[in-house]
C-alpha cells in the first residue's frame, strides 16, 4: 500500500506510530517535567542584578533613568548602561563604565578648549581596544564612538 493510500485509510491502524491515549499524555508529562528542571522563575532578575553589579549601579539605585545603552562599535560589548545624552553634540555623559580602560599615556585637548590645561584621557574596549570615548579631568566618561540602543 503507497503512503498516500495509507494517509487517506481512516480504518487502516499505522503500525509505526501507535494512537493511543496513554502515549500522547505521557508525553505531555515528559515536557512538563523538562519544563520544571529546566525553568528558573528567578534567572532574570538574578541576571539583571549581576548586570547591575557588574557596570557599578548598585550604588545609584533602582529609579535611576537613562538615554540609552551603550555598546562598543567594534565588538558590541555593553560598556554603559547609566548615561545622559548631550544636548548639542552626538556624545553619551557618564559616571559609570564597564569593560573600559582609560589610557594613562594618551591624552586629548579639544581645539575650542577655553583652558589651556584641558585635557582628556583616551578611554578603549577591553575587548576589543576599540577607541569609545575620553575622560574628563573629574572622572567623567564622554562616549562617542559607540552604539547606543534605547534605555
Amino acid at each position: 500500500m503507497s503512503t498516500l493510500a495509507r494517509a487517506e485509510s481512516a480504518s487502516t491502524p499505522d503500525e509505526d506510530v501507535p494512537m493511543t491515549s496513554s502515549s500522547v499524555s505521557g508525553s505531555a508529562a515528559v515536557g512538563a517535567y523538562e519544563a520544571r528542571e529546566l525553568y528558573d522563575a528567578n534567572a532574570d532578575a538574578r541576571e539583571a542584578k549581576a548586570f547591575r553589579r557588574a557596570l557599578g549601579l548598585d550604588a545609584v539605585g533602582d529609579d535611576a533613568r537613562t538615554d540609552a545603552v551603550l555598546s562598543c562599535v567594534g565588538c558590541f560589548a555593553t560598556i554603559c548602561a547609566l548615561c545622559q545624552k548631550h544636548e548639542r553634540h552626538e556624545q553619551y555623559r557618564a559616571v559609570f563604565a564597564a569593560g573600559v580602560r582609560t589610557e594613562t599615556e594618551v591624552a586629548w585637548r579639544p581645539s575650542e578648549a577655553t583652558d589651556a590645561n584641558e585635557r582628556y584621557r583616551e578611554v578603549k574596549c577591553e575587548e576589543c581596544g576599540t577607541t569609545v570615548g575620553v575622560m574628563d579631568d573629574d572622572d567623567v566618561y564622554h562616549f562617542f564612538n559607540v552604539l547606543a540602543s534605547a534605555g
